[in-house]
């Protein structure tokens, strides 16, 4: 936890972040601490780089002498008070159908074949994990692991995305901290830490299994059910953390399920893409929640659902849905990507409308082991990089 006289610890993530491009000079304990250095601003999109002090832990600094001598807990302990709530909470369009207790035989006959969404309210009541998953767990069990955060996911699209790393505990310290200050209106959503996005689920959390006994294994396809936990991706972040509208690279199919807080997903089937001005294969130039109609006239056109998943929740997302994520709160999830036959062979088909070569080829990995009869643990090893691959 921190408190107001842990401003050396500031000084110790912010310079842990920053690498030896920089230095943060301290006037005094809870004082202001001035930012002397800036991000490496020549890296390329999805470069690995050491970064400086963005404007959050800037903030922090800067104001640190004004906040109540008192501790912070849990970011899962803090009160909703979100500025943009009221707006995102209003429903605009058609909201997805919810299915609680959906045997698998009814998922797979009435939304998978059927390409239709659907959330399963409560579908991880079984596991301990909606309740053990705390940040103090967080800290105690895996606090001392680096962690690879992604900046540039934001409103404006993800042209100056880039991956940062980070102790977890220091990651949880900084989402605390910025979550008290966002409900002071001390600091602007858009000021908001980086993102946990998209990490395999076993690297951050390798006794995993064990706080999901009793998950819903039986909602995917017979090959990936032994091993689902996988390629299960893991998701942790801040209030107002964005994914912006894109579709899943090897347009799979997509388990989600959410974990801690809860998050808006504004969704359009694949067949929508012309009307969402697409660019580096996957993303959209549309915001979805806020379209400019004259900038992007054809999204006029478009057909869209929208959903809010909460903890326990899952979603299901058919193959190539174009989504767009806002997390409502402090949010913690994760995922599954996962192909059929028929799904697998469209992802190496579409080699013909762009896909990326390496994309392809993770897709004719999961089509080879299918059609073959090998199992996934056999594959998997073929297959694992794109646990990690930025996109």
């Amino acid at each position: 936890m921190l408190t107001v006289n842990d401003a050396p610890l500031l000084c110790s993530i912010a310079n842990r972040w920053s690498g030896a491009s920089g230095a943060i000079r301290e006037n005094s304990v809870g004082g202001k601490m001035e930012n002397l250095m800036g991000l490496n601003s020549t890296a390329k999109d999805g470069e690995s780089v050491a970064i400086g002090t963005t404007a959050w832990v800037q903030e922090v600094g800067q104001r640190m002498e004004r906040l109540p001598r008192e501790t912070m807990g849990s970011t899962a302990d803090l009160p909703v008070v979100l500025p943009l709530e009221s707006a995102l909470l209003k429903k605009r369009y058609p909201v997805v159908e919810s299915r609680e207790n959906l045997s698998s035989t009814n998922f797979f006959s009435d939304f998978v074949v059927k390409n239709r969404p659907v959330v399963v309210p409560k579908a991880l009541k079984h596991c301990r994990a909606l309740s053990c998953w705390t940040d103090d767990y967080l800290r105690e069990v895996v606090g001392s692991r680096t962690v690879i955060l992604k900046q540039g996911l934001n409103e404006e699209g993800v042209t100056g995305l880039k991956t940062i790393t980070s102790q977890l505990s220091d990651y949880l310290d900084c989402m605390a901290l910025f979550e008290t200050r966002l409900q002071r209106n001390e600091v602007l959503a858009k000021d908001r830490p980086p993102y946990l996005h998209d990490l395999p689920l076993l690297s951050v959390l390798p006794d995993a299994a064990d706080d999901l006994d009793g998950f819903p294994s039986d909602y995917f396809p017979d090959w990936y059910r032994a091993d689902w936990l996988k390629f299960a991706q893991f998701f942790l972040g801040p209030s107002q953390s964005l994914t912006p509208l894109h579709f899943d690279c090897l347009l799979t199919h997509n388990l989600f399920f959410q974990v801690r807080g809860r998050k808006r997903f504004i969704l359009l089937h694949h067949d929508q893409l012309p009307f969402c001005y697409r660019y580096k294969w996957r993303w959209c130039e549309v915001d979805a929640e806020t379209p400019d109609f004259i900038r992007h006239p054809l999204y006029r056109d478009a057909q869209i659902q929208e959903c809010i998943v909460e903890p326990g929740d899952m979603l299901y997302m058919p193959s190539g849905m174009l989504h767009h994520v806002r997390s409502l709160d402090c949010s913690m999830s994760f995922n599954v990507d996962w192909h059929t036959r028929g799904s697998a062979f469209q992802g190496v088909l579409a080699l013909k409308r762009g896909m990326p070569l390496k994309n392809v080829y993770y897709n004719a990995v999961i089509a080879l082991g299918q059609c073959t009869g090998q199992p996934a643990r056999r594959v998997l090893p073929w297959y694992r990089s794109y646990l990690n691959y930025v996109s």
